[in-house]
């Protein structure tokens, strides 16, 4: 279902309210409140609810966290298949409510739930929550590129802590194997090891929240088998909701925001009898973590 809401998003042109628009589309605005209205070229932000009969596809609110922000294309840019969300968009004034509907086409119908096949269109219900100024999407951009800038500079740092880096977790993955870590290890419940090495000064780490890790993981021979310090590119992910392996998604759910530490997972915290990849079967794994 969320697919189709993002396709209708990706694809984001009326006379009168209660009629059909340029391309087509069945109209209606609610409320008219006399509001400025966008012109093709410049942003909007608006709200959306995409039905098919009585089953929501997607929803600003419920699916996306709020508003959508979106070019309005120039006319001679438009696509060839002009969607409805577009005719809604400039026909409205800001803070209207309106309903559009969009035939349910062979492009639309391979999005289509199987159990909806037989429905013939689309509803969309929107309201226009602001037109962007020129300036203010300026400034995003500026924002854009001087956070790009920080990332490039952030990445050739890593990439040149690499070298450090390895030799570091090589040497802690011998001590670790010659019994020199036992003091300084905290071990869980579920057999997961823990050596902090900075704490962070930042807030605990939440379960589903969005973070970003720079890792270095090897065997505990030493062998590295992934990192991303030599990308330059810290790894994203949700804490704690599946999307690592178990041993690393509890092990990260542990620190806060700016923390170092060392994960020592067993086998069946990590990829167990099977392996994964240049990991060997019932292999125990070393990872070094700093969070962003």
């Amino acid at each position: 279902m969320l697919a189709l809401a993002a396709i209708f998003l990706s694809q984001i042109a009326c006379k009168q309210d209660g009629t059909t628009t340029e391309h087509g589309f069945r109209y209606v605005n609610h409320t008219n409140k006399g509001g400025e209205k966008p012109q093709p070229g410049q942003t909007v932000l608006f709200h959306f609810e995409a039905y098919i009969g009585d089953s929501l596809m997607g929803s600003t609110r419920v699916n996306f966290g709020g508003p959508r922000e979106y070019e309005l294309p120039a006319a001679d840019k438009l696509p060839q298949r002009v969607p409805a969300v577009y005719d809604a968009l400039l026909l409205s004034g800001v803070g209207d409510s309106v309903t559009i509907y969009e035939k349910i086409d062979s492009f639309l119908q391979q999005f289509v739930p199987k159990s909806l096949q037989t429905e013939k269109e689309v509803r969309y219900e929107i309201v226009l929550e602001k037109i962007v100024s020129q300036e203010e999407v300026q400034q995003k951009m500026a924002e854009a590129q001087q956070r790009a800038m920080e990332e490039q500079k952030a990445g050739e740092e890593a990439i040149a802590r690499a070298a450090g880096v390895a030799t570091m977790v090589k040497a802690t993955a011998a001590d670790y194997r010659a019994g020199k870590l036992k003091s300084k290890l905290t071990t869980t419940p579920s057999g997961l090891k823990i050596l902090t090495v900075d704490k962070g000064s930042g807030s605990p780490i939440k379960q589903g929240e969005p973070v970003k890790t720079h890792y270095y993981g090897v065997l505990t021979n030493g062998t590295m088998f992934d990192n991303s310090f030599e990308r330059g590119q810290p790894l994203p992910f949700s804490a704690g909701v599946g999307q690592m392996i178990p041993g690393f998604d509890e092990g990260v759910l542990t620190l806060n925001h700016g923390a170092k530490a060392y994960l020592f997972i067993p086998s069946n915290l990590a990829y167990g009898e099977n392996g994964q990849g240049s990991i060997p079967p019932n292999a125990e794994l070393v990872f070094y973590i700093e969070v962003l």
